[in-house]
């Protein structure tokens, strides 16, 4: 006699997007299948296809779920930090993400990037509100830094906040390679020394006048 059929594995949407996440991102969404997700999570098509019509929207949901999950830490760890230490903090959070046995893994966003741009508009909306989030972010805390004259003003809050953000990301490139978090921690030190304001032997600020 063959063995009875256990009982369904249960339909979690949260769990199931992680796993779907964890194949897109290892595979990459072009060689990811149905088949691929359905025995990573250990359900069967029926209970997908009742939340999910297709490859592509489970895609697009788990996407969505992994950019929310990282505007959401980034606002818990600034909420309550100075602006040295907000910046700080995340330069930190991303140098040890990059340098940890998961960096290699790279940034799920860039992944997305990467494989399917240009030409697919709704990733690229999508891509464009993650990075532009995290642009805002920083930019809030050095504007922050600015009227506490913690950080120089003779460049805009804007142009660091790009500049620390291509940084960043770049960050999560370099993690492919697995570097040393030594390395990474010094270069995040050299950030934060650019964006603070220059100080005189009587320890009054003073910064150079952006050029007219």
């Amino acid at each position: 006699m063959k063995a009875s059929v256990g009982r369904p594995r249960e339909f979690d949407p949260g769990t199931f997007l992680n796993t779907a996440l964890e194949c897109f991102w290892q595979k990459g969404y072009r060689a990811t299948s149905m088949s691929d997700l359905m025995k990573a999570s250990g359900l069967a098509s029926a209970s997908i296809y009742k939340l999910y019509p297709d490859k592509r929207t489970i895609y697009l949901a788990a996407l969505q779920q992994y950019m929310d999950e990282g505007v959401s830490r980034a606002a818990e760890r600034d909420a309550e930090l100075s602006p040295e230490k907000a910046l700080r903090e995340t330069l930190e959070f991303v140098a040890l993400l990059s340098s940890s046995p998961d960096g290699e893994k790279g940034c799920f966003t860039i992944a997305a990037a990467s494989e399917l741009l240009p030409g697919d508009a709704e990733i690229k909306s999508k891509v464009h509100h993650k990075f532009n989030s995290i642009i805002n972010q920083l930019e809030k805390i050095l504007c922050r830094g600015q009227t506490q004259q913690l950080f120089r003003c003779d460049e805009s809050p804007r142009t660091m906040a790009i500049s620390i953000f291509m940084m960043l990301e770049g960050m999560r490139v370099y993690g492919k390679i697995q570097p040393e978090i030594d390395e990474l921690k010094r270069c995040n030190e050299f950030i934060v020394r650019s964006v603070l304001l220059n100080r005189n032997e009587d320890g009054k600020g003073f910064s150079r006048q952006a050029s007219t």
